[in-house]
């Protein structure tokens, strides 16, 4: 049976509910866990066209211990003023106004599907929202952008959902899903906002534990078993002062999402560390 039958049909979709409502997906979570899942990882390799080399040549205990591989080195940008990826991703930006909605594969979602906070969100009116989407391929760990210190930090439930696009037409899947949103206060790109988006029935986040304060390039989580977003909110202050490496302006959407969004917008891979854009000098 094909993951479109949950989403196209209304008996699917019931099945669907039902089946999350028992935990059903609770043991095959387990089971990606188990030294047994480990003969998924070469076809999972192979699919997906994984480049292995960054990562070394080792063992991997479950399929869930492959998912969560870290490499040996990374390569960061190191001048504070440049912005950087906070992960592997495709990656699409656009302007924050009060009546943007996000195009998220086939569904349109605002900030405060995202989060639920309108203090929060003000904070954010007029600057620049920045969408990282991972896939199969990427590394599914992520890092912290500046150095900085925590504001407040929230967690959402929601329920988890595929992240295939028949299912992204017929629910709002990163408004159900599980996610994280914390408030960051950086040193040189002011107050941000970070969301982390779970994706599949068995996705979660694991972050850093015990983090007050952070530097740039430190690892801030990765995703467990299934990758998905992240959002990076920017406040309009830093948006007139940020200039977008040419490359990423490619994927600049301005005005309200898909709707009037640049013809010739689109999303831009980009690769955790690497540069996309410069705060210029204040007047």
């Amino acid at each position: 049976m094909k993951a479109d039958f949950f989403y196209s049909s209304v008996v699917g979709r019931g099945i669907f509910r039902v089946l999350q409502a028992v935990g059903v997906f609770k043991p095959v979570a387990w089971y990606l866990h188990t030294r047994v899942s480990a003969h998924l990882i070469p076809g999972y390799i192979k699919k997906n066209k994984i480049n292995m080399r960054p990562y070394g040549i080792r063992d991997y205990d479950s399929f869930a211990d492959f998912f969560g591989r870290k490499r040996e080195y990374l390569d960061f940008e190191v001048e504070p003023d440049v912005l950087i990826a906070p992960c592997d991703s495709l990656l699409s930006v656009y302007d924050i106004s009060p009546d943007l909605e996000i195009p998220m594969k086939g569904s349109l979602y605002t900030l405060p599907d995202l989060i639920p906070d309108k203090e929060v969100t003000e904070k954010f009116r007029d600057g620049l929202c920045l969408v990282f989407r991972l896939e199969a391929s990427d590394y599914h760990h992520f890092c912290f952008f500046d150095s900085g210190t925590m504001g407040k930090v929230s967690f959402i439930e929601g329920q988890l959902h595929s992240v295939q696009p028949i299912a992204l037409r017929q629910f709002p899947v990163f408004r159900l899903n599980r996610r994280w949103w914390s408030v960051l206060e950086t040193k040189h790109f002011g107050t941000a906002a970070q969301i982390e988006i779970g994706a599949m029935a068995v996705g979660g986040v694991t972050f850093a534990e015990g983090k007050e304060t952070f530097n740039r390039g430190e690892e801030m989580g990765n995703f467990e078993l299934a990758g998905s977003t992240i959002v990076l909110l920017l406040t309009a202050d830093v948006k007139k002062r940020l200039e977008l490496d040419r490359k990423i302006k490619q994927a600049y959407y301005r005005g309200n999402g898909s709707r009037t969004c640049d013809s010739d917008a689109e999303e831009v891979r980009v690769t955790i560390g690497s540069a996309l854009g410069c705060l210029k000098n204040e007047d």
